[in-house]
């Protein structure tokens, strides 16, 4: 019998090959030396299982007293959160729910003051550059990230010559008032040769980008001034960000869900926080946009320092090759998130993706073939160079709690299979391990 992972963890299902109980636990594995980062990613078609697997992580993680933190896009974890005592948060135009996507993260005790601050810095600035990339469709000149930065740092009170002992409250609003304030910023203007006027003309579309969002596809969302998440009860079983309500614009979701996201990292990095699984769902909508996709980078380094477990989900790899031409920043950034990825489950894959699924995740031929194949809850487990096949289970009291008709509609030819002939294509790919 095959030992597994060989450390204890939440039962997922049965090893198809060595028929033992697989048990899995990216905390412990981590801590074992087993994997090199606590971060995974899922990807499958709509109809294989993914969807459900992930609503059973985080209700067998509850069950061992690891809370969880989601954004529900499609509405799918209403059901789910009721039955644990969740209630979810509900964003959108006029519901009455304001966040603030620039609150002030807590300081890790491995950092210094200055690292801190850098850190919390880089943070924000990331967000504000990829909310005006995405609301301009295209880079920020660097006449635009000088204005956003000196607006940031005379909003947080951390202008040259004028630094706090501490950080001044940061938000939105905050920042859009300053992104006028060149009176506050000759010192570093005459450091940078540029004038007051050429700034504020060079930097009108993304002053003027910022200000729209603000004031319209975001007002009343993410305009809080208040450097905490009070609507967001980190002492529950879990929290729920359910975005459904702006789900038909998808560069209002996008922008949302980023903010979100950056809204709850100021409750994540807390030094007395309990390990916590966090879910991206549909993240591939903000990884076309570079400056998101550092946001992204630095989330998953985060997780070792503050106990996160990050679960990347997507439909295909071919989301990933998308982002951006070979070679690009883009590319190297969406790989780089594969590469910061401790393990990753695939679930069945179209024909068209297993080419580039098979190069991006070193993948041998038999391990490609045995995907196009694999029948619902039927998942790949990948931890470096080992491989399971693992039959996800369902208990009678999870079952209703996950199953969407969305997600768990049967695929003709394949989740018809029956068991003796699934059992002999699994025995002709006994070269998967």
């Amino acid at each position: 019998m095959d030992p597994g992972l060989g450390v204890p963890g939440a039962y997922v299902g049965v090893d198809l090959y060595s028929q033992a109980s697989f048990l899995f636990d990216p905390w412990v594995l981590y801590a074992a030396g087993a994997i090199t980062s606590p971060n995974g990613l899922i990807i499958g078609e709509i109809g294989s299982g993914k969807s459900s697997l992930m609503k059973c992580l985080i209700l067998r993680f509850l069950a061992a007293g690891i809370p969880f933190s989601w954004v529900d896009i499609k509405d799918e974890y209403t059901d789910l959160a009721a039955a644990v005592g969740v209630e979810p948060l509900r964003l959108g135009p006029g519901l009455g729910v304001r966040l603030n996507p620039l609150a002030t993260h807590r300081r890790h005790s491995s950092q210094t003051e200055a690292e801190w601050l850098g850190a919390v810095k880089s943070r924000r600035l990331s967000l504000l550059e990829g909310l005006v990339h995405v609301r301009l469709d295209r880079p920020l000149s660097m006449t635009e990230r000088t204005a956003l930065e000196l607006a940031l740092d005379s909003c947080t009170g951390q202008l040259a010559g004028t630094a706090r002992q501490h950080l001044a409250p940061a938000s939105l609003p905050g920042v859009v008032t300053h992104l006028t304030a060149t009176d506050l910023w000759a010192d570093e203007l005459y450091e940078r040769g540029i004038t007051a006027t050429q700034l504020l003309d060079e930097s009108r579309d993304a002053r003027l980008a910022l200000h729209g969002l603000v004031g319209g596809a975001l007002a009343g969302m993410f305009d809080s001034t208040e450097d905490n998440a009070r609507y967001l009860d980190f002492d529950a079983p879990g929290t729920i960000l359910n975005l459904h309500a702006i789900r038909t614009d998808q560069t209002v979701t996008v922008m949302s869900m980023v903010c979100a996201q950056s809204a709850m990292e100021a409750e994540l990095m807390r030094l007395d926080a309990r390990p916590r699984l966090v879910g991206y769902d549909e993240a591939w909508l903000a990884m076309r946009y570079v400056p998101l996709l550092r946001r992204f980078q630095e989330q998953y380094k985060l997780a070792r320092a503050y106990g996160i477990c990050n679960l990347m989900a997507a439909h295909r790899l071919t989301d990933w090759d998308a982002v951006g031409a070979d070679g690009s920043e883009a590319s190297r950034l969406a790989r780089g998130l594969l590469e910061d990825t401790g393990f990753k489950i695939i679930y069945r894959q179209v024909e068209a993706a297993l080419p580039l699924t098979r190069d991006l995740l070193g993948l041998t031929d038999v391990q490609t073939a045995l995907l196009r194949h694999l029948r619902k809850g039927s998942g790949m487990w990948l931890f470096g160079a080992r491989a399971f096949v693992v039959q996800h289970l369902l208990s009678t009291l999870e079952e209703p709690l996950v199953q969407t008709d969305s997600r768990m509609r049967p695929t003709s030819s394949l989740d018809d299979i029956p068991d003796d002939e699934w059992d002999t294509l699994l025995d002709a790919q006994d070269g998967l391990r």
